[in-house]
């Protein structure tokens, strides 16, 4: 599979095979999203303020302590992505501002993974808070 790039990469989730080959399961993806975090920002600044060739930054107030400012990266993609809170995890970078988030559960409904990766970039990008 071909990404734009290193920014976001969408991984099709196993699942078992069930006995019947109807499609009744639509395919899953798993979204990941490399992030540079930025702690301590005043709440009115929360959100993402750039995107580049490999990274979002994304700016929360909360404090760099006991998985507070992991936890606020992930409400603020929940938000950006219409995705519930629980759908977000860290799964790379728990202690360093550099950061890989996986949005879960994904359905990409008829659309290419390369759609959906172009897509989902654009929701990045109009999330992109004003200077």
């Amino acid at each position: 599979m071909s990404t734009p790039s290193p920014l976001l990469r969408l991984i099709q989730t196993v699942t078992t095979k069930s006995r019947t080959n109807a499609p009744l399961h639509p395919k899953r993806y798993n979204l990941q999203v490399s992030c540079h975090v930025k702690p301590n920002a005043s709440n009115n600044r929360e959100g993402i303020t750039a995107i580049g060739p490999d990274r979002v930054d994304v700016c929360v107030a909360a404090v760099p302590r006991k998985g507070e400012a992991n936890a606020a990266v992930s409400r603020v993609l929940a938000q950006v992505f219409q995705v519930p809170k629980s759908n977000v995890e860290v799964i790379r970078g728990l202690k360093s501002r550099e950061k890989t988030l996986a949005i879960t559960d994904l359905d990409i409904g008829s659309q290419s993974e390369d759609e959906f990766l172009r897509q989902a970039r654009g929701i990045l990008e109009a999330a992109v808070m004003p200077k």
